[in-house]
């Protein structure tokens, strides 16, 4: 399975925090209103950032099952402090479990979870592995909230003569197996959206994108270079233009003159 460093989901967590879609997240706080005590299955849940936004705006009682790959991040997020909680007014309980998504799906076995929720996660899985995922929200009985989801669109400002051929090759390397099988990429929330619907949800969709400044001057430098190097990986042999096109994008940020666009998508689902 493919994996994030802890300084990179730091530095989104911020940026992810004010971009999700607020009337997704009202719809959200509705639902939670008609349920007592709740439990929450969090799949890939690194360091526990979407259970620091969300555990405020659910309220009341939670248990919260946070399921990783990766046994750093996972310790990274039990170890926080937990100030967060006290300051929002919030005590969720927190159980966190290393478990491979891919090959240890059956021994997951939420205890009565209610909600089924992932943040930046679905873009990188295959066809089968969110079948899987949909088909076993229906027979827990669970409401689903999958947040900023790639969606394929990546607008720089100024634009620059290389921007279009670099979109197109990050969105094949989207595509490339980030070890859940060949990965949907941007197709991953319209997918999910028509299996669940197939299974009797009712499923709203909104964008989220990412509107970048010249605040986020770090975070569209990581962006650079992992697209860069995506790019590198499938055409090793994309050097002049790719270096000449890099260059100037990153002199655009360093003068805080660069605007970068990152769409994704939030789905909610309830049945």
């Amino acid at each position: 399975m493919t994996g994030f460093p802890a300084d990179w989901l730091e530095l989104r967590e911020p940026v992810d925090a004010v971009s999700r879609d607020p009337e997704l997240t009202a719809e959200l706080r509705a639902w939670r209103q008609r349920h007592g005590r709740l439990s929450v299955l969090d799949l890939g849940s690194g360091t526990g950032a979407n259970v620091r936004f969300l555990a405020p705006v659910l309220g009341g009682e939670q248990h919260w099952l946070l399921v990783d790959h990766d046994p750093t991040l996972l310790a990274r997020g039990d170890g926080l402090p937990r100030r967060w909680m006290t300051e929002r007014g919030v005590d969720p309980a927190l159980e966190w479990r290393l478990l491979d998504l891919v090959h240890d799906w059956e021994r997951l076995n939420p205890p009565d979870v209610r909600l089924v929720t992932a943040s930046a996660l679905i873009d990188l899985v295959s066809a089968a592995w969110l079948e899987r995922l949909a088909r076993s929200c229906r027979e827990w009985r669970a409401a689903v909230f999958i947040t900023l989801s790639y969606d394929g669109a990546i607008v720089w400002e100024p634009a620059l003569a290389g921007d279009e051929r670099v979109r197109e090759w990050v969105n094949r390397h989207q595509r490339t197996d980030k070890g859940f099988g060949p990965a949907l990429g941007p197709d991953a929330s319209a997918m999910l959206a028509i299996l669940l619907r197939k299974l009797g949800y009712w499923v709203m969709l909104r964008p989220s994108p990412w509107r970048l400044g010249s605040q986020h001057a770090a975070l569209q430098t990581a962006l650079l270079e992992g697209w860069v190097e995506a790019v590198r990986q499938l055409d090793p042999e994309a050097v002049g233009w790719l270096d000449d096109w890099s260059a100037q994008r990153r002199l655009l940020i360093e003068r805080g003159d660069s605007r970068l666009y990152v769409g994704h998508w939030d789905l909610f689902a309830q049945s």
